[in-house]
C-alpha cells in the first residue's frame, strides 16, 4: 500500500514553504472496486481497475457519452483529504477535463469535495482537496461539461484515514 509521508506545498503570494506530515494517509483506493458509467469496448480492454491497479501506464476508458464517470468503492468509510487524478502519458490531454469529485456513504448521496475546471496536461496531475471531515466508501470523479466525453484516467488515488 502506498503511504503518503510528506507533502510540500508552495504558496506564491507569500513565498512560503509550508510542510504538512501525516504518516496515517493511505492510498484507500489502490486495488479497490470500479465502476464505470460506461466501457469503451466489450473486451474489457480498458476496465476501471486499470485506474486505481499502482501503474500510471494503463488506463480505464469508458465510452463515449455526455457526462462519463468513475465510482471507487473504498470497501469502507473513510476520511478523505485529498483525491489525485492522473492523465494518461500518451495522449488525450482533453479527455480529463471539468471535474467534479464527489464522497459519500451512498451512491445515492455523494457530496461534493472539490471541482476542478479546464482540462490537463499529458500525463498530469490534478490534485483535489476535500473539505475538512468529509467522510465516505464511495468516491465518483464525473466530467461535468461538453456534450461528447470520454473519461481516460490512468490513476486516481485517495488519500484518507479510516474511521469507524
Amino acid at each position: 500500500m502506498i503511504m503518503r509521508f510528506l507533502t510540500l506545498i508552495y504558496f506564491c503570494l507569500g513565498h512560503a514553504n509550508v510542510i504538512l506530515s501525516n504518516a496515517d494517509l493511505k492510498n484507500v483506493a489502490y486495488a479497490k472496486s470500479v465502476t464505470l458509467s460506461s466501457e469503451f469496448n466489450t473486451d474489457r480492454t480498458f476496465p476501471g481497475s486499470k485506474a486505481v491497479n499502482g501503474f500510471l501506464s494503463d488506463f480505464a476508458h469508458t465510452a463515449t457519452e455526455k457526462y462519463p464517470w468513475l465510482r471507487i468503492d473504498l470497501g469502507a468509510n473513510y476520511q478523505v483529504h485529498e483525491i489525485e487524478v492522473f492523465a494518461r502519458s500518451d495522449c488525450c490531454d482533453y479527455q480529463l477535463h471539468d471535474l467534479d469529485v464527489r464522497v459519500g456513504h451512498s451512491i445515492n448521496n455523494l457530496r461534493l469535495c472539490g471541482h476542478f475546471t479546464g482540462h490537463t496536461t499529458v500525463g498530469g496531475r490534478i490534485p483535489v482537496w476535500c473539505p475538512q471531515n468529509v467522510t465516505g466508501r464511495y468516491v465518483q470523479i464525473q466530467i461535468v461539461a461538453g456534450t461528447s466525453n470520454v473519461l481516460s484516467p490512468a490513476e486516481v488515488l485517495v488519500w484518507g484515514v479510516h474511521v469507524n
